[in-house]
């Protein structure tokens, strides 16, 4: 006999398992789906750095929205999802100073506890940085970042305790419609009759809109972190610093080593089958990006590195919300920066769906119809041409 839901998650990621949390927190009867198991796609390749510094308001508010989850996840959530409050700096050259002033006003606006910082306070914040280059930065003292596994688990396993049912290593065949609605989902493990589908499978989310006939632009692009371990002079939390001129960003990882994410992205890689290793030569690449901007990682020890994939749009921004028939939505296209934005894209769709409207975050700008509308998402202040400023140079 088939099962029933009020509406089914396909994919178990940082969205999928929020998505699935926010839904049943709201008393929906949910089942969410997971042809591996949690955290198996990109999410657990994440870097999960936890900022607020985008080039257009849109994301800035969504990051914004989820900033107090990661803050406060056991007291808004419960369980732990690892975020360390690390302070967040962005660094940039002459080229770019008005556009890092614009953006951190617009931040501000918006909320968010960021101001401009001078070379000497980008030193004073964090020692380990060489100023040669740096004009002006941005400075989060709030931010940081999280651990992703952490994090979906613990939404999983709240979900749960509020009554999905999760089911991992169960593969959808189907979408099924009845005119102009969703009917159903049928699965290796099944039929799950339900008049709602959110389509949150990252990478795998094209597949899932060809079955009810929505095209969904996602080009599967892989993308290299090098991992270090820190020299006996650094061995603490350092700030997070991602640089515009430099192109790359690192982050600690507790007290020992440091995450190093530089170089362009490789697409068009099969997301079931792709290099998951690094690249012969990139370890010593990243250690030379991040030694340019703080000259300890000279010493650094290569511990190797780890490539993850993104479900990268034509603009680098996420797909958000209703799409096709009736009571299909989106929540993929979010080219590798969807992890800060989990918390809110879990609780803007649960709104849309519950309430007509999402009320915490306007979701329109993120809506699938902008790319055949010519309204790809920009900021008005962008220090590069879309995608991830580290890819801008080499």
């Amino acid at each position: 006999m088939p099962t029933t839901a009020d509406a089914v998650v396909i994919g178990g990621g940082v969205t999928g398992t929020s998505l699935a949390y926010h839904l049943a927190k709201a008393g929906l009867r949910i089942t969410l789906v997971e042809k591996k198991h949690l955290g198996a796609g990109g999410t657990g390749k994440s870097t999960a750095v936890v900022r607020m510094h985008y080039e257009n308001e849109p994301e800035t508010r969504m990051a914004w929205a989820s900033f107090h989850t990661y803050a406060h996840f056991a007291d808004v959530v419960g369980g732990n999802c690892g975020f360390v409050g690390c302070g967040v700096l962005w660094l940039v050259d002459h080229d770019h100073v008005e556009k890092l002033k614009a953006n951190v006003g617009m931040h501000q606006r918006v909320g968010v506890n960021a101001r401009v910082v001078t070379p000497q306070e980008v030193k004073e914040i964090e020692p380990a940085c060489a100023l040669d280059g740096i004009a002006v930065g941005a400075y989060e003292p709030d931010s940081g970042y999280a651990d992703p596994l952490l994090t979906t688990f613990a939404f999983a396993q709240r979900a749960k305790e509020l009554g999905a049912d999760l089911r991992e290593g169960v593969t959808v065949t189907e979408v099924r419609t009845t005119g102009s609605r969703i009917q159903g989902v049928q699965t290796s493990d099944g039929l799950i009759e339900t008049p709602i589908v959110i389509n949150a499978a990252g990478c795998w989310a094209p597949a899932l809109g060809r079955m009810v006939g929505v095209d969904i632009p996602i080009t599967v692009q892989r993308n290299q972190v090098a991992l270090l371990r820190q020299p006996r002079e650094l061995l603490r939390r350092h700030c997070v610093v991602a640089d515009i001129g430099v192109g790359m960003y690192f982050r600690p990882e507790e007290n020992v080593a440091t995450m190093v994410g530089t170089g362009d992205g490789e697409d068009g890689v099969p997301p079931d089958a792709y290099n998951e290793a690094v690249d012969k030569e990139f370890p010593a690449f990243a250690r030379h990006k991040a030694s340019h901007r703080a000259p300890v990682f000279a010493r650094a020890v290569s511990r190797g590195g780890w490539s993850g994939i993104y479900d990268m749009s034509p603009d680098g921004k996420a797909i958000l919300g209703q799409a096709g028939p009736e009571g299909f939505y989106l929540a993929c296209g979010l080219s590798g920066t969807g992890f800060k934005k989990a918390p809110a894209i879990g609780q803007c769709l649960t709104e849309g769906i519950t309430q007509g409207q999402s009320t915490t975050v306007d979701i329109t700008p993120f809506r699938l119809s902008r790319f055949a509308e010519g309204q790809f998402l920009r900021g008005q202040h962008e220090y590069g041409e879309g995608g991830h400023f580290w890819q801008a140079k080499k």
